[in-house]
C-alpha cells in the first residue's frame, strides 16, 4: 500500500473516531482500494469494484460528500468495500479525492466509536484529508503516489493557501502522526 494514502486514512480515523477507512482510487471503470486502515482492512487493499458501487461511487459520481446513518435498501450503499468487512456500517462518511478540480477518488470511513454519527466537523476535517489524498493521487498515480517529499510538500502547501484556518486544524493531525513515526 501506499504510505502516503495509508497516513491519509489512518489520520481520518485517529481524527474521527471511525472503526475503519480506506482511500479508493478512480480508475476508468472501477475504483480501487489503494490504502486502508482499521480492524480488518488490510485484505482490502488492491480490491476493484464499478466506479457506480456503494458510497464511493455516489461520491465519486456526484462530487458531494455524504455522512449517513445507514438504512436497509439506500441504494447508496450496496457493493461497496464495507460489505466486505462483514457486518453492517453504522454510520459512513465518504468524501470526493480532487485533483485539479477533477474527482480521482473517494476516501470511506465506516462505524464511529460509540455508534455516533459523523458530525459537521468530521466531514470538514476529512474533506481536507481527501484533498491530502486527491493530491498523492494525482498526477503520479495510486501505484507511484509517494512522489519525492518537495514535490508533495509544494502541493499541500497550495492547498494550505486556500483555507489557512482549515489546514491549520490539519496540520495537528499530521504532526501527530508524525511523532508517532
Amino acid at each position: 500500500m501506499n504510505p502516503v494514502l495509508q497516513a491519509v486514512a489512518r489520520a481520518a480515523l485517529d481524527a474521527t473516531g471511525a472503526g475503519a477507512g480506506w482511500v479508493l482510487a478512480l480508475e476508468g471503470d472501477k475504483l480501487r482500494a489503494v490504502g486502508a486502515a482499521g480492524e480488518g482492512t488490510g485484505e482490502l487493499y488492491g480490491t476493484q469494484l464499478p466506479a457506480g458501487a456503494g458510497t464511493p461511487g455516489y461520491v465519486v459520481s456526484s462530487g458531494q460528500p455524504i455522512a449517513i446513518a445507514p438504512r436497509g435498501g439506500d441504494p447508496r450503499l450496496g457493493g461497496g468495500l464495507g460489505a466486505r468487512l462483514g457486518k453492517p456500517a453504522t454510520a459512513v462518511l465518504c468524501v470526493p479525492c480532487f485533483h485539479d478540480d477533477a474527482v480521482v477518488g473517494a476516501l470511506e470511513l465506516v462505524d464511529k466509536a460509540g455508534r455516533q454519527q459523523f458530525s459537521y466537523d468530521d466531514v470538514e476535517l476529512v474533506t481536507l484529508l481527501g484533498g491530502i489524498a486527491g493530491a498523492a493521487l494525482g498526477v503520479a498515480g495510486p501505484e507511484t503516489a509517494a512522489r519525492p517529499p518537495a514535490e508533495f510538500s509544494a502541493e499541500l502547501a497550495q492547498l494550505a493557501s486556500s483555507d489557512p484556518t482549515a489546514y491549520a486544524r490539519l496540520s495537528v493531525v499530521l504532526e501527530a502522526l508524525l511523532a508517532r513515526g
